[in-house]
């Protein structure tokens, strides 16, 4: 029970807690420590074979690649999503767990499914064995024992193969302006965020043995108070810069269990995993005060500003919560801030159920369930082609002037 709430709270791979030894377990905790200090390639490789994993590390690590390895499939896939390697290395036979399983699962979560697969194998590739390892979301096949220039060329090339689909992906859901992700992305956080607390949900034994573990989910919307007034007095420069100050603040804070994107205009999201209330709360109130003390045009014109900010939370008991419905409870909440006054600070488990504010349309982070289609039309722009355009009377009376075709006097 301990170890598990030790996982939770720590959050380490589960196989560091297989360790025999406290020695051991400093030992792994201090390597993976040092992966989060270090910006080369990562390679997880997973065989159950240690010798084949001493191998792939030797190999690598001379060609400048970090390594690490794990001995079977369940601690692979929680040292993926953990670290999120540049690639894996994945054994096809494995006893616990099979190689298409553990590929599967990687392909099947969103903090695992960009990452590349390499199948490493001693078995014959049959056309079965390569079709089946491609159809689970293998990028590449390679067959035991391994040589190292084959190797080596092999993930260089599944490697600049995901820079340049990194490269498309930062153009899709990266906010050009402030380097965060954009609407689109911010709702990928709050989906994998719902996923992660709703598995990491503890039992009423835990729940009642370490009441304080922080097992919850919080999100937070920041907005700034009347930017559209400050872009019309001011100028959408200075607008701009306040923008940019914000989401400065907020990009200090990410971390791998706090994830920040801008929504639009100014306004901001940030979600919480493995988290409190209490600590959603405290976040987001020195959010508030450090952006309120900020002085704009300290030399000439001492300026300052408020954003407001709303919170809300998910302890991953409700199995139809979904993205949208956190978005919407976080949107009441900072719509009530909004209304208490500037530099407000609300959070919706805070508000009185029976008195809720309603969020007008366009002040909504949250996507609309359903949308009637808006009615478009074109019959301005048909009717005044027509009536640039010659009638048939008009082509009769201008076909008579012209001169007669002159005879065929071929005859």
């Amino acid at each position: 029970m301990a170890i598990r709430y030790l996982q939770r709270r720590r959050r380490w791979p589960i196989g560091l807690y297989a360790a025999k030894s406290p020695i051991e377990k400093y030992q792994m905790e201090s390597h993976f420590n040092k992966l989060y200090r270090d910006d080369r390639i990562l390679v997880l490789a997973i065989d159950d074979d240690p010798e084949i994993n001493t191998l792939l590390s030797h190999l690598l690590q001379s060609a400048g690649y970090r390594t690490i390895t794990a001995e079977d499939g369940s601690m692979g896939i929680a040292i993926a999503r953990r670290y999120r390697p540049n690639i894996v290395i994945l054994d096809l036979c494995m006893p616990s767990m099979d190689g298409y399983t553990v590929c599967e699962k990687l392909k099947s979560h969103s903090a695992t499914v960009d990452i590349p697969v390499v199948f490493g194998t001693a078995v014959e590739p049959t056309d079965d064995v390569i079709s089946r390892c491609f159809d689970v979301g293998a990028t590449d096949f390679i067959s035991k024992p391994f040589n190292r220039v084959n190797l080596l060329a092999r993930i260089r090339v599944v490697l600049r193969e995901q820079a340049e689909r990194e490269n498309l992906r930062r153009l899709a859901l990266e906010d050009s302006s402030t380097g965060l992700g954009n609407r689109r992305q911010f709702i990928r956080y709050v989906d994998e965020a719902i996923r992660t607390t709703r598995g990491d949900a503890p039992s009423p034994l835990e729940a009642e043995e370490y009441p304080g573990q922080p097992t919850a989910s919080v999100l937070v919307l920041a907005d700034i108070d009347d930017l559209s007034t400050v872009n019309d007095r001011f100028g959408y420069e200075f607008g701009d810069e306040l923008t940019l100050t914000l989401a400065h603040l907020m990009r200090r804070l990410v971390s791998q269990d706090c994830k920040v994107g801008r929504i639009g205009g100014g306004r901001f999201g940030l979600v919480l995993t493995a988290s409190s209330r209490q600590r959603g709360l405290a976040l987001s109130e020195r959010l508030r005060r450090t952006f309120s003390s900020i002085v704009f045009d300290a030399d000439s014109a001492p300026k300052h500003f408020t954003a407001g900010f709303g919170l809300a939370s998910y302890h991953g008991k409700r199995a139809d919560f979904d993205a949208d419905m956190y978005l919407m409870e976080a949107d009441i909440a900072l719509y009530a801030a909004k209304q208490s006054g500037r530099n407000g600070h609300a959070a919706y488990w805070q508000l009185d159920s029976d008195a809720l504010p309603v969020v007008p349309f366009n002040k909504r982070s949250s996507r609309a369930r359903a949308r009637r289609p808006t009615q478009k039309a074109f019959l301005g722009v048909v009717e005044a082609e027509a009536s640039r355009m010659p009638s048939s009377d008009q082509l009769s009376a201008v076909s008579d002037q012209l001169p007669a075709e002159p005879a065929d006097d071929t005859d």
